[in-house]
């Protein structure tokens, strides 16, 4: 982190790339938030139909000690409707979520039409299938995210996109903007926590989540104040080789994690791998 992008940063109000690196910031500001829902009298949540198995209280034990609990399980019927929607919409790439968009058929090896790279592509506004509000609205999953944060979450953003198969190297997938493939631990506010699922069988071929455990807490200062993004061999040496992590999981399978861990994605070199995810912040 150099001080010319601290100063920028700051210029246009993104105190929280600063400050929400810091664990005793992130308390502070969910005892503020938890301040708040008991003044205005948030509801408790009701029982969930898409999670009703979700012990809560073991998962959030489970994200406060390992930054990430493992075995949520979509039902097959939002999968199927998941899949349907994401293959029949307009896509549009992560360096350009503005311009031309395509189709998931019109991709071929990382190249929609025209010869135009694509290692991503993006859905808008995915609010609009049915079974992802259904999920996006669940109210364990609301708990959950709810009783990790210490406060109900005022900001609420799902993310739907291919990931698709290609033979780019790493230096052209950073090129077109596919930087999540080196670990790196988010800054995008004061606190939050993802909710992921894999809509198609993903493993280290097609895009697996790795991260490394525990990684949330106790970053030494040199990490906390450089760059949020860091090789593979220092978060190695860091953290230790015995708590990274590859998450594989059959479709439907889904993990929540709180991303201020160190994590990638491995890129998909033989199959698709279609991501769900909400943010919750």
């Amino acid at each position: 982190m150099d001080i010319r992008s601290v100063a920028r940063r700051l210029r246009s109000g993104e105190v929280h790339y600063i400050l929400g690196r810091f664990q005793s910031v992130r308390r502070s500001y969910s005892s503020l938030q938890r301040l708040r829902d008991r003044r205005a009298g948030v509801p408790t949540s009701a029982t969930s139909k898409i999670f009703p198995d979700l012990n809560i209280a073991a998962a959030v034990r489970e994200i406060q000690t390992e930054a990430v609990y493992i075995g949520l399980r979509l039902p097959s019927d939002h999968v199927a409707e998941i899949e349907a929607f994401a293959r029949a919409q307009p896509l549009h790439t992560r360096d350009d979520p503005h311009g031309r968009t395509f189709f998931h058929h019109e991709v071929t090896r990382g190249y929609a039409a025209e010869r135009r790279a694509t290692p991503i592509g993006g859905i808008a506004d995915p609010i609009r299938c049915p079974a992802v509000r259904a999920v996006v609205e669940d109210p364990a999953l609301r708990g959950l995210v709810a009783a990790y944060l210490g406060y109900q979450p005022r900001e609420i953003l799902p993310l739907l996109y291919w990931s698709f198969a290609s033979d780019f190297t790493d230096a052209e997938r950073r090129r077109l903007r596919h930087h999540v493939i080196d670990y790196h631990y988010d800054v995008g506010g004061f606190n939050f926590v993802y909710a992921s699922f894999y809509i198609l069988d993903t493993d280290r071929d097609s895009g697996a989540h790795v991260m490394m455990k525990r990684s949330h807490k106790r970053k030494p200062l040199r990490m906390l104040l450089g760059s949020a993004t860091a090789s593979e061999a220092k978060v190695r040496q860091q953290f230790g080789l015995e708590n990274e992590i590859m998450i594989e999981g059959l479709r439907g399978s889904g993990f929540v994690q709180d991303t201020s861990c160190y994590h990638r994605a491995t890129p998909p070199r033989l199959r698709d791998r279609l991501m769900f995810q909400i943010r919750f912040a």
